[in-house]
């Protein structure tokens, strides 16, 4: 069930080609502003997982957990 030779020649190929394609854009860009806007994207990603997993609703609690009763509050009624 393992790779066959053509399987293993042709993903070290692709390995290789990845990886002077990626040398070869290095040439041409310089690697600070690429790293300053690679951390910039990764801060931004991690910010809207956090945002996405702080606003998620609360988990379910048992009966006893609960003070506020089975009351729903919307927006409106919490501006009255």
């Amino acid at each position: 069930m393992g790779f066959s030779m053509v399987d293993r020649c042709l993903l070290i190929l692709l390995i290789l080609l990845v990886l002077g394609t990626v040398g070869a854009f290095f040439l041409l860009a310089p690697i600070l502003p690429t790293l300053v806007v690679s951390v910039m994207l990764i801060g931004l990603i991690a910010m809207f997982w956090l945002g996405l997993h702080v606003g998620e609703p609360p988990a379910e609690t048992s009966d006893k957990d609960s003070d506020s009763g089975d009351e729903e509050w919307t927006l409106s009624e919490r501006a009255r």
